[in-house]
């Protein structure tokens, strides 16, 4: 403003001294009055815009963060040939109660849809990365309820937050329409503090703390992984102990048994060639039903204790009957064409016959196998049509025998 004032004391003194311009004074005056209104509203728009700068500056919080939107539209159904599962959603491969046949039955859900996100950012050296990824599966039964899945941060070979655990086999998986996969391969997620250790190019190895919420302990589950891959080999070993215990009500007063569970894995991928490949796992379970998919059971209580489909107390309640479990699945893969694939599945969960726990829980499995067949069909590359077929037969420790006649549908749009 003091600059605009300048400029008019002296152009009046100018027209006050020069005879050129004495004459049409009035129409000078006017002119630089219009210079000086100019002169303002150039200063207003640069503040403004300097305070706009300002603005965006302070509430711009990602403008250094990368983010990636991903996710899945999703809808699965299924019917049931026979009527052997658990009511309302027809759920997983094998019947898992004693049902009486009423007739064919189907349902439908878009509950596994998916969304996500992936951050990154580097600070100063540290390259920072972060995901969230939810869906709306709640159970068996998916009714709807938002699920987180995967939230964590990951730095320097750290993750910290929850994903899939280190027993988990994507690596060795045959691609299912089922949802929630092929027995035989696991997928639980779990809080973790995890560590990346990359050994060389084709060797990785991972080691976790992760955090089991069934059938408390007073300790984290230790597990540990490690993925060699190579051109058209994948091989995987892995492996877990985790603290298992049982709090009784003795006499008026708790007591505590505790007992070590433990596990492991192995498996293996070869492509053969460009179109197909082979692909089998193997597990070996004592004590846990959290790690490994379909191993969960429920029973009834014996022994003062509820029982469920890892172990029960024993006789003498002092100690925990561990329930054993060997698991297999081999599956095989062909590319039929750009837009056609089929993928073929056998599974088998073999259960210890000759355990306290089987004679004490004679209800719960024995053996379970499942044997599928499923065709995809991709009419774009971001969707995909799937038709799967089941057969599946339980048999308890008691005799009794229950089989499931399932098809499964998926539809899926990635973005």
């Amino acid at each position: 403003m003091k600059q605009e004032m300048k400029v008019l004391v002296i152009s009046m003194f100018l027209l006050g001294n020069s005879p050129v311009f004495a004459e049409d004074v009035n129409q000078r005056i006017a002119f630089l009055e219009q210079e000086v209104q100019s002169l303002k509203a150039q200063q207003k728009l640069e503040n403004v815009d300097q305070s706009t700068q300002q603005n965006t500056k302070s509430v711009n919080v990602f403008s250094d963060t990368n983010i990636k939107f991903y996710g899945i539209v999703r809808m699965d159904g299924a019917v049931d040939f026979k009527d052997t599962t658990a009511a309302p959603f027809v759920s997983n491969q094998t019947p898992a109660v004693d049902r009486s046949p009423a007739g064919n039955r189907s349902a439908f859900t878009l509950t596994a849809t998916r969304l996500g996100m992936d951050m990154s950012k580097k600070v100063n050296t540290t390259d920072i990365k972060a995901k969230i990824e939810m869906d709306f599966w709640d159970g068996l039964e998916g009714n709807g309820k938002l699920r987180i899945r995967h939230a964590y941060v990951d730095f320097n070979n750290w993750l910290l937050g929850q994903t899939s655990s280190n027993m988990g086999n994507f690596e060795t998986n045959t691609e299912s329409v089922d949802y929630t996969l092929f027995m035989g391969y696991a997928w639980t997620r779990n809080p973790q503090i995890r560590y990346n250790f990359d050994l060389a190019p084709a060797h990785n190895l991972k080691v976790a703390a992760e955090y089991v919420d069934t059938r408390a302990s007073e300790l984290p589950a230790l597990t540990a992984k490690y993925v060699y891959k190579q051109e058209n080999l994948t091989a995987v070993a892995q492996g877990f102990v985790n603290e298992k215990r049982a709090t009784l009500n003795v006499s008026g007063s708790e007591k505590d048994i505790d007992k070590w569970a433990w596990g492991m894995g192995f498996g293996l991928k070869y492509k053969f060639s460009p179109v197909n490949s082979i692909q089998g796992h193997f597990y070996h379970v004592e004590g846990d039903q959290k790690f490994v998919s379909y191993t969960q059971q429920t029973a009834g209580t014996v022994n003062g204790y509820s029982s469920g489909g890892d172990f029960s107390i024993n006789d003498s309640q002092n100690d925990l009957d561990q329930n054993k479990v060997n698991t297999y699945v081999l599956g095989y893969s062909h590319q039929l064409s750009d837009q056609w694939r089929t993928n073929f599945a056998a599974s088998l969960f073999d259960y210890d016959d000759t355990t306290n726990f089987a004679k004490n829980n004679p209800t719960t499995n024995k053996q379970v196998s499942d044997l599928a067949a499923n065709v995809f069909y991709t009419p774009v590359k971001t969707v995909d049509v799937g038709l799967e077929y089941h057969h599946g037969k339980r048999e308890q420790f008691d005799g009794k025998v229950f089989d499931v006649s399932r098809l499964n549908f998926v539809t899926t749009y990635k973005f």
